[in-house]
């Protein structure tokens, strides 16, 4: 049975006690220095490797002043990560930047653990929560623990804790601006979970739009999802049955409109002729849906790299003028509206 000593982890000071040598030679030795003697190299590394041992990367980042690893937190279930494509593209301006400061990613997909475990295990130097709901008391603990970090989308209104998104409130208020254009005046919103700062702002936008073009607010048009294509079926579906249903709906997202678009022809709506649809994020497919789908630009990959860019600062001090950008956006028009009948 093994005991403790046997499971504590491996230091450089064990290795340097095996060895007969410095801390100093071991951690140059490690580190691949030259002007080393072949034969002591090879007698640490044999050991380091004998001894199971290896790097606390966050200790030889504030040693060396460098950083080597970016975490990247998800707190949702890896199957809904990998169908919507809203994080695959801000993950791709994450790793982009990465490559580009030559350094390495964790990307974790969270339960019920703490946010902070993944740094104080030193297995990065900081941490991005993507997707953050801003109820979630993990990132306060995060904060507390003095965690490097840095979220997307962040809080509304903001919180002294860095983030980055896109203008979201003005992405809503364009396409419903849009809507009102082609003469609607009965606009529906499936919206997304009031504890996301997606929902929160897009309302506010929609709400806007309305109220600048003296319109009423009709909260029986207004739908609470949760995000999946099945919550926004579900809620094109209770719309429609209305006894005056909208004649056009503005969705939380392009990936929920999807559920949208199908409930309404599965209902028997035309799209745009009986119904018109906007939904917000211009993802890779909108394109390619039945009608086209007018919607709302978001710079994905800019808001990623521009968030790994400034973690790093965050962790290595430095200043930031901006603690929390917002991106513009833009309105995308397709053959999913027309001028209301």
């Amino acid at each position: 049975m093994e005991n403790r000593k046997e499971r504590k982890t491996t230091t450089v000071k064990d290795i340097a006690v095996k060895a007969g040598v410095s801390i100093g030679t071991v951690s140059r030795a490690l580190a691949g220095e030259k002007g080393m003697r072949s034969a002591i190299r090879k007698n640490i590394i044999e050991i380091a490797s004998r001894l199971n041992y290896h790097p606390n990367l966050r200790a030889r980042g504030l040693v060396s002043k460098k950083i080597d690893v970016i975490g990247v937190i998800i707190p949702h279930t890896s199957e809904f990560v990998f169908s919507n494509p809203y994080y695959s593209e801000i993950l791709k301006g994450i790793a982009q930047k990465v490559r580009e400061k030559g350094l390495y990613l964790l990307l974790s997909f969270a339960g019920e653990e703490s946010y902070a475990r993944m740094y104080q295990h030193g297995l990065a130097a900081g941490l991005i929560v993507l997707g953050n709901r801003m109820d979630d008391p993990r990132i306060d603990e995060a904060i507390q623990l003095k965690v490097p970090l840095l979220l997307i989308p962040g809080y509304s209104p903001p919180r002294p804790i860095h983030s980055i998104d896109a203008n979201n409130s003005m992405g809503a208020f364009l396409a419903v601006e849009h809507l009102i254009q082609q003469g609607h005046q009965r606009i529906g919103f499936i919206n997304g979970s009031l504890n996301s700062k997606f929902s929160v702002e897009r309302l506010k936008g929609f709400r806007e739009a309305l109220r600048k073009n003296r319109l009423p607010i009709l909260e029986n048009l207004i739908y609470e999802s949760d995000f999946t294509q099945e919550g926004s079926y579900a809620g094109m579906k209770k719309l429609l049955a209305l006894p005056q249903p909208p004649t056009a709906v503005f969705i939380i997202n392009d990936y929920c409109a999807l559920g949208a678009l199908n409930a309404a022809k599965e209902l028997g709506f035309r799209i745009p002729k009986d119904i018109s649809v906007v939904g917000f994020g211009n993802f890779p497919f909108s394109y390619m849906t039945g009608p086209p789908l007018t919607t709302v630009q978001i710079p994905f990959q800019k808001i990623g790299g521009e968030a790994t860019e400034m973690l790093s600062k965050i962790i290595q001090r430095e200043k930031i003028r901006v603690k929390h950008p917002v991106l513009p956006v833009e309105l995308v028009i397709r053959e999913s509206t027309a001028r209301v009948a």
